[in-house]
């Protein structure tokens, strides 16, 4: 593994801390001088300029960006000589290369960059590679780093969180990464702090969370009120700018066209930024082939597709154009582009979340402010951006589908699966030769990339709808072969040859997120990252565009080089030098296909990790210290989240959050957008299958064993653990907690005291339910009863008294369910405080514990030693299980806020974690075999069983005596009419809809028998149609069943 150094990044010493530039850089990062909007974040009409705006077509670039150009080349000559100097590409002179052909600007290589999509993993990944091509950052001119590149590129492109990167660094005056991240006024980039609940109070901004919500509100209702449509994309914009633009309020008057205005673009001194977006109407669903993509450039909003195929500009978007122009009428409209409006709606998917923020894990106050705006403009047809009125309105009405519609809604520019914004760099007026195309796209199991982009881009391209309107693009192999052959794990070059293309493409050289030195495979939906996971983010991406500085490969600045000079070479016809062609046999793909399915992805670090968090690491001998938790998989806020539980089948994952009453379920193939909560009658601590069934979960509740009906959402007891013997109050100021099924099927519940009506006491119990119902009490006088579980050989069970600090292991017989020999297996004693509760085994025969209070999860081996730990962002971890090879952890809310502010904002949420190793299966409780059908009306009930000691339920039970008939009462229990368990406390006829009437006998001879402690006669009966238990007060001993 080559030794990459990471004791200093972008001037930082621990990567834990806050970046600290230590040298002078130009573009300080200060509020922006060109608020220009006339009204804040509400459009105004204003006269027109005395040229009136209209449509122009899109056969050619405007004058604008012409004229920008000639700027831009110019300034770009200085910085590429001085990156082909640093490079210095063996027996060539790229400096003199430069000098020679200044005065043939088509000569000049010219470079492009795209950014992908994918949430704040795009923007932080993201961020590390143009730090890499930044040649103001620290130590980026060294040997082996790329600095230059930035200032060499002529185009800088991006959607999605790659598109938050590349607004927030022109909205802030084109301020570099590190400053950024080092933002002295807290202001930019402070993604500790959840989107959903607003900034921290002391910044520039000055808000607490109720005021964050009042203050988008009140920006957003100027809109309507001026007249605009609004969709949740304005309310999803305005809270992006409140982290990504230095301005007090998140800046409501900044916009993308004032990008045009600023001295550094103007100059020439930055790289032209386009965002991307997809026209979409609502409810539509989109596929690369018919997507027309819109761009917005600080002159221009429009598209370069023959459908629309024209622009109009930027900064007079929201006016009534129609066919073309604008009526002579009408004003001009202006501060329409808000940059946080078009940023927002670069990255419109995360619009689903706020549309399902009922079950999205919000805080409370962000759930009712949601909630009031979902009402107020409606949930269907709003996951879009409103671009009405459509300035297209009329316009080209032969090709252009929304030229009828005075509605144009556009959404995330990756929709389409395009999520690297490649389209605005291979126009062919735009004559880019390469493309530095970066991928944070999620398209693996594991979140990695798999060039599921570049394929939809190479499809589009030959789409026959003619969709691509001339573009070129390399050839790009499917997404098999890109994993098989390893594509997605290191640079790979597309299109080396220029002549398998028609025209001339790009060269595409494809940069994939890989683990360099972190785990930067954070889901698209995590929407918080403390300072420490931020910068290894960032750090991450550094290293990926750079290749470890070239410590992964020496060459591999050199290859950049040959790359940048690649279609510059063939216009000029110079011989390619030696060393290039070494590299595009390195680099370039040769055409080489694997199809088959590839095997599960999960790539290796390529670099000593900053902070130990891959599954490699775990498997190491000695003490592991692991980062990969440090965000949340869901960031929801339980009171007590318990009981993670993996059903493999459904690769769903639920848990419980016992104070809230909830039940938590998420499908891990879709992600944190699946989330869902079902309330509940009562609390459940505890879950298990049952043995023959999907539908139903045995659980335990506050009183006992109980069954959940997932169909109907019923739960009904099947046992409680408490009755008389155990004196007064014991089901009120009891619950169950943690819980296990044995490999024989018996599930092992403990009680404690509910903390909702005293303190723990030792008075709790580990009761163990058997298949027929039996219960038994295996140990007294727990106090807080949490994680157990099962040796693989079944002689041991271990079980947690989470007071002691201890986990204490017994021997175990399988076959009668017994305990003996207990003894301490692990006891937990650390100066961080906390104590051992939920854990899960692996098949290794390791046990991870959880240390609520301690915010951690250790992996102790089976000789109770501690190999490992994974630090979490907040103390109340509770509880772990497995799902593959990732271990799902629990938390709960934090019980001390004022003592340890930090650790509430994650508490009581979600973790997913990727460990390497899986799980010991999960057993399923075993219902008894013995079962039995019950007829009434002619309607059979299958299967039913009365029981010695369920409700009573009132009945007519026939005595003769002297020929008198007596009423007496009949105890009655109805079993599931799906897994067979009978349910206590059910009301026989309300459970069939029908009258009952038990007599006996019904149809043979009833056992009498008697117990004189209760004074009641038990009749045992059985036929053909029912089996049953039935008991009844005997007034008279020398009474007989009718």
């Amino acid at each position: 593994m080559p030794e990459i150094t990471t004791t200093s990044f972008l001037g930082i010493e621990d990567i834990s801390s806050s970046l600290v530039v230590t040298r002078e850089v130009s573009g300080s990062l200060l509020s922006r001088a060109l608020p220009n909007a006339p009204d804040g974040y509400t459009p105004a009409q204003l006269d027109c300029p005395s040229t009136r705006p209209s449509v122009r077509d899109a056969a050619d670039l405007s004058d604008n960006e012409k004229q920008w150009l000639e700027t831009r080349l110019e300034k770009s000559i200085d910085p590429m000589r001085d990156l082909l100097r640093r490079i210095n590409i063996p027996n060539f002179d790229g400096p003199a290369y430069i000098t020679s052909n200044e005065n043939n600007r088509s000569a000049l290589p010219n470079i492009g960059i795209a950014m992908s999509g994918g949430g704040y993993r795009a923007l932080l990944n993201g961020a590390g590679a143009i730090a890499a091509f930044d040649s103001r950052e620290e130590n980026a001119t060294s040997p082996g780093h790329l600095g230059g590149l930035l200032q060499s590129a002529t185009y800088l492109s991006g959607l999605s969180g790659g598109g938050w990167l590349v607004g927030s660094l022109f909205m802030n005056n084109f301020t570099t990464v590190s400053q950024s991240l080092n933002d002295p006024t807290q202001t930019v980039w402070q993604f500790d702090q959840s989107i959903f609940e607003g900034p921290e109070q002391g910044s520039i901004q000055l808000l607490d969370t109720a005021s964050y919500f009042n203050t988008i509100r009140d920006q957003v209702n100027g809109k309507r009120d001026a007249g605009f449509n609004r969709s949740v994309t304005d309310y999803w914009g305005r809270a992006l700018s409140f982290q990504l633009i230095n301005a007090t309020d998140g800046g409501p008057a900044y916009t993308w066209s004032s990008i045009a205005q600023a001295d550094d673009f103007m100059q020439g001194d930055t790289p032209f930024p386009v965002l991307v977006a997809d026209g979409r109407a609502p409810g539509e669903l989109l596929i690369s082939g018919n997507t027309t993509v819109y761009e917005f450039n600080p002159f221009e909003f429009g598209t370069w597709d023959p459908t629309t195929f024209g622009f109009i500009p930027t900064e007079f978007l929201g006016s009534n154009f129609s066919n073309g122009e604008l009526d002579p009428r009408v004003q001009c409209v202006r501060g329409f582009d808000n940059a946080g409006f078009v940023m927002g709606t670069s990255s419109s998917l995360f619009n689903q979340f706020l549309l399902n923020a009922d079950s999205a894990g919000l805080p409370s106050f962000a759930q009712s402010f949601v909630t009031d705006i979902l009402e107020s403009i409606g949930r269907d047809n709003n996951d879009i951006a409103d671009y009405s009125p459509n300035p297209f309105y009329g316009y080209h009405n032969s090709t252009n589908r929304n030229a009828q519609s005075g509605r144009l809604t556009l959404v995330d520019g990756g929709e389409d699966l395009q999520n690297i914004p490649l389209h605005p760099l291979i126009q062919p007026n735009r004559h880019v030769d390469v493309i530095f195309a970066i991928d944070s796209s999620a398209d693996t199991e594991s979140v990695w990339p798999n060039g599921t982009a570049l394929v939809a881009t190479y499809e589009r391209n030959l789409n026959e709808t003619g969709i691509g309107n001339g573009t070129s693009f390399p050839s790009i192999p499917d997404t098999n072969t890109f994993v098989n052959l390893g594509l997605n794990t290191r640079p790979t070059f597309f299109g080396c040859n220029s002549s398998n293309t028609s025209s001339i493409s790009p060269l595409i050289v494809y940069i994939p997120n890989s683990p360099y030195v972190f785990q930067s495979n954070v889901t698209t939906f995590t929407f918080a990252y403390n300072i420490t996971t931020r910068n290894s983010m960032v750090h991450n991406g550094y290293e990926g565009a750079t290749m470890g500085n070239a410590t992964v490969d020496p060459q591999w600045p050199v290859c950049v080089g040959c790359a940048v000079l690649s279609r510059s070479l063939e216009r000029t016809e110079t011989e390619v030098p030696q060393a290039c062609q070494e590299c595009f046999q390195r680099y370039c793909w040769d055409g080489t296909l694997n199809s088959t399915r590839p095997n599960t992805y999960d790539p290796p670090f390529k670099g000593q990790a900053l902070v130990e968090s891959d599954a490699a690491a775990l498997r190491r001998n000695g003490f592991v210290a692991l980062a990969a938790a440090a965000v949340p998989y869901i960031h929801l806020h339980c009171g007590l989240g318990e009981a993670p539980y993996y059903e493999e089948s459904t690769q769903t994952l639920r848990f419980v959050d016992i104070v809230k009453e909830k039940l938590h379920t998420v499908d891990l193939r879709q992600g944190p957008s699946s989330h869902k909560i079902i309330d509940l009658d009562e609390a459940i601590s505890t879950t298990a299958h049952i043995e023959g069934t999907e539908d139903e979960l045995i659980v335990g509740a506050k009183k006992g064993y109980a069954c959940y009906n997932r169909v109907l959402g019923k739960l009904e007891y099947v046992k409680k653990v408490w009755d008389e013997s155990d004196g007064q109050g014991k089901e009120e100021r009891m619950r169950c907690n943690d819980g296990a099924v044995d490999r024989a099927g018996r599930y092992w519940v403990g009680t404690m005291n509910d903390p909702k009506v005293q303190a723990p006491t030792d008075e709790g119990v580990l009761f163990r339910l058997d298949p027929d119902l039996t219960l038994h009490r295996m140990i007294e006088q727990v106090s807080i009863p949490n994680g157990m579980g099962w040796s693989a050989d079944d002689k041991k069970m271990f079980f947690t008294d989470s007071p002691t600090g201890n986990i204490f292991v017994y021997d175990f017989n399988l076959e009668s369910g017994s305990l003996s020999n207990r003894r301490v297996f692990f006891q937990y004693s650390d100066d961080d405080g906390g104590v051992p509760d939920g854990f899960a085994m692996d098949i290794e025969g390791n046990l991870w514990t959880a240390i609520c209070g301690g915010g951690k999860v250790l992996k102790v081996s089976s000789e109770g030693k501690v190999v490992g730990v994974i630090e979490m962002p907040t103390r109340m971890i509770s509880c772990p299980g497995f799902a593959g090879e990732d271990l799902i952890v629990t938390s709960a809310e934090e019980e001390e806020p004022e003592k340890y502010p930090d650790s509430m904002e994650y508490g009581g949420s979600l973790f997913r974690v990727n460990v390497g190793v899986t799980g010991m299966p999960l057993h399923r409780f075993r219902r008894s075999t013995w079962q039995s059908t019950l007829s009434i009306n002619g309607k059979f009930y299958d299967p039913i069983t009365f029981l010695v000691r369920p409700i009573i339920d009132s009945r007519e039970l026939c005595f003769r005596k002297k020929h008198t008939k007596i009423n007496t009462t009949v105890y009655a229990g109805f079993s599931s009419p799906i897994s067979g368990i009978p349910y206590e406390n059910t009301n026989l006829e309300r459970a069939t809809g029908h009258p009952i009437s038990l007599t006996t006998p019904i149809g043979s001879p009833a056992e009498r028998t008697r117990s004189s402690r209760t004074n009641t006669v038990v009749w045992h009966v059985s036929s053909s149609r029912a089996t049953a238990t039935t008991t009844g007060k005997d007034p008279d001993e020398g009474y007989q069943p009718k």
